[in-house]
């Protein structure tokens, strides 16, 4: 029995005055339901709770002080009925839903794990398991939660209904078998264990299922799961991956290397999502890098308009891949039925031909957008502008630069402090005075193109001649009897530059990626330098204009002759301070005091991406503000996607955990490996107070990641 169908067997329980006392679910064709006992003290009594309309009749009413639960009849029922079970593990994932909100009478899917399968609480005689839930879970608002059933995502059965809110994790639950032991009827009830043999006679595929662990997400990402594992194959839904506790990250690894589909649901939240990003970088790498194109892509738009964009690596790591969409449980049998003949067939799908819009532009309405970018197309600057945050003089300092001939910006700063949107805005500028631009993201560039120089820099010329429009001439252009630094020069000297009637300006983003691979590092970088030095005296080169956008100091051996990064005019992105905060609060219809600013300063030390999070769900009413932060360090909180994905980064890289590891346990400034603190300084981790010492670079990370030393010290 799937999830869709147990969601058909809750029912909210109701006063005769109409408000919510708690939740039930029908566990027999009789009509009987299960729910707890203390359901009936807020409304005064059994005989004062309707169901349906219909009034109820207590079959098994414990004490609500000494065995929270109760079995309730109602006349007449014709529906069906959730399937019980008594098996379950620490760490197994499980499905829930409530009506403690009006927003989710429809019945809104929720997902974790079972942390703790022992709980004894003060309260109640009863064992119980304790919930940890992967979403935000409001639990301690409002009493429809209590009677919540926990659906066994693996056994496909119902195993405890939800009694209490557990301030340390999330809920806690009692067992169907505690049920029994109070209740022998239940036996009848209960689903007998069931085996099922793979006897389908096909070629078994496995399939990594990406979604956001909120619906529409999540209802359709168990309904596919369920579809496929069905069909006999083996599906590994990503949320299922917090049932491994701190180990999670190697799960994570584990199934993408295994994975030969990567299905992946684009709602609007997951479009936003740092983790799920990352997932999909992961994914692309390691299909671009076998020569059977292992994972195939199978990504679905839920609810999710052509017209809508991706953020901007999202939309281009997916850019070749055909998307299809679901709006509607129509549409769940045709994409279904396309998804299990692919497998069945061990088929790859078609390339994309769909209508998808282009990267993403964030509106006031948006969620913050873990990257974004490189440019702003013509007529939506004012939308993209609706909380970007000038930082005096930069962005008047960078317009008159990037009017001299020959200039070299280049911007420096940790991932999602702002710096490619700091690019966009220069060559928005350069626009509106009559010069050509044209950007280059290194960040979604295949790891093959960095493995030599030779096809790195003919990858380079190709690149730049087609976002001018140029028609590709490398064939002719390029001979044996030059090395590939000189053929590229004379690419660009030769060929492109002629052919332009003005100034261009080249935006150059993510540029340290090309750090990752020293074989290619000195040469190139080398290279961008050379171009800046032959503009002063050669009038063909004072047409191009470089802005090279990266996140750290080189930790590669650049000779300082022959480094970009000490010419030019550089800049430097710090964080904001508390009246920025206040401006951008103020932006987001937040009257925010001083001691409010305060608290959000201290936790995240004006991070930018990290304080418009804050502001945007804070806004939207979807957390008070004093919840924000006392869940902000938490998986439950609104910063886990982005946490997340950092200790998944880390956990791929041992001498970054063993690094980040150490810093925690110095509780201060301290000194670590070079290189180490490069990288960790670009994710933004860690900042530099001088002396070449290191510290934690907000309270945010030091919180997370100091109950996480088990996961960062492991292999």
């Amino acid at each position: 029995m799937g999830w869709e169908s147990v969601k058909s067997c809750i029912v909210p329980l109701l006063t005769t005055s109409g408000e919510i006392a708690g939740t039930g679910f029908y566990i027999s064709q009789q009509g009987h339901l299960l729910t707890c006992a203390h359901v009936s003290q807020k409304a005064g009594g059994w005989e004062h709770i309707r169901v349906r309309g219909q009034e109820v009749t207590p079959t098994y009413s414990g004490d609500p002080t000494f065995d929270d639960i109760a079995v309730l009849q109602t006349a007449a029922y014709e529906g069906d009925h959730a399937k019980l079970g008594l098996q379950y593990q620490p760490f197994d994932r499980f499905l829930t839903t409530t009506f403690a909100q009006s927003d989710i009478s429809s019945g809104l899917s929720i997902d974790g794990t079972i942390a703790d399968t022992s709980v004894q609480v003060s309260s109640s005689s009863l064992r119980m398991l304790r919930l940890k839930m992967r979403a935000h879970f409001p639990c301690n608002e409002g009493g429809g939660f209590s009677g919540a059933p926990v659906f066994h995502a693996e056994s496909q059965t119902v195993v405890a209904l939800i009694a209490t809110y557990d301030e340390s994790q999330g809920a806690l639950a009692v067992p169907i078998a505690a049920v029994l032991n109070k209740w022998g009827p239940l036996k009848n009830f209960l689903t007998p264990a069931m085996t099922r043999a793979n006897d389908h006679g096909i070629c078994t595929a496995r399939v990594f299922i990406s979604y956001r662990s909120e619906d529409p997400d999540l209802s359709l990402a168990q309904l596919l799961y369920e579809a496929i594992k069905k069909a006999g194959h083996t599906p590994f839904m990503a949320g299922e991956s917090l049932r491994l506790g701190d180990d999670w990250p190697s799960r994570i690894n584990s199934e993408l290397e295994q994975a030969d589909y990567f299905l992946i649901l684009l709602s609007p939240r997951s479009a936003s999502s740092d983790m799920v990003t990352e997932e999909v970088r992961r994914a692309k790498q390691l299909h671009d890098l076998r020569t059977d194109r292992r994972p195939r892509f199978l990504p679905i738009r839920v609810k999710l308009p052509w017209s809508e964009p991706l953020n901007y690596d999202l939309a281009g790591y997916l850019s070749r891949f055909q998307q299809r969409r679901w709006d509607s449980d129509a549409d769940t049998t045709p994409i279904l039925t396309e998804v299990l003949d692919l497998l069945n067939e061990n088929r790859e799908p078609l390339d994309s031909t769909s209508p998808v819009a282009g990267p993403s532009i964030q509106g006031p309405d948006q969620p913050p957008v873990p990257t974004a970018p490189p440019e702003l197309p013509e007529g939506q600057v004012a939308i993209a502008s609706a909380f970007y945050m000038p930082r005096p003089p930069i962005e008047v300092n960078c317009f008159q630069e990037i009017e001299k001939p020959g200039a070299l910006i280049h911007i420096r700063a940790p991932r999602q402090m702002g710096k490619t949107s700091l690019m966009a805005r220069i060559l928005n500028h350069a626009r509106e005075t009559h010069l050509r631009t044209a950007t280059v993201s290194f960040q979604l560039t295949s790891d093959s193109i960095f493995s030599n120089l030779h096809d790195l820099l003919r990858w380079f010329c190709a690149i730049v001649g087609k976002k001018l429009g140029i028609p590709p001439a490398l064939d002719t252009q390029w001979t044996d009897l030059l090395d590939d630094k000189s053929n590229c020069t004379a690419y660009l000297e030769d060929y492109l530059l002629p052919l332009l009637t003005g100034p261009v300006v080249l935006g150059l983003d993510e540029v340290d990626r090309v750090l990752d691979f020293p074989k290619v590092a000195n040469e190139f970088l080398g290279l961008l330098r050379g171009w800046h030095e032959l503009a002063k005296d050669q009038e063909i080169w004072q047409k191009l204009r470089l802005v090279v956008v990266h996140s750290t100091e080189s930790y590669v051996n650049l000779d300082v002759n022959q480094s970009p990064f000490n010419v030019g005019l550089p800049v430097k992105l710090e964080g904001f301070n508390s009246k920025q905060v206040g401006i951008l609060a103020h932006q987001h219809g937040l009257s925010l005091s001083d001691d409010d600013i305060s608290a959000l300063m201290d936790l995240v030390s004006g991070h930018p991406y990290l304080v418009r999070v804050a502001l945007y769900y804070v806004a939207r009413h979807e957390i008070s503000y004093s919840g924000f932060l006392a869940t902000a360090a938490t998986e439950a909180g609104k910063y886990s996607d982005h946490l997340r994905r950092h200790l998944w980064i880390l956990q791929q890289h041992p001498t970054l955990s063993k690094s980040m590891s150490s810093l925690i346990q110095s509780r201060g400034p301290a000194l670590i490996d070079s290189e180490n603190g490069f990288k960790l300084e670009s994710m933004g981790l860690i900042k530099r107070t001088g002396n070449d010492a290191v510290t934690i670079s907000c309270a945010l990370y030091e919180r997370y990641f100091s109950s996480r030393l088990v996961a960062l010290r492991a292999p």
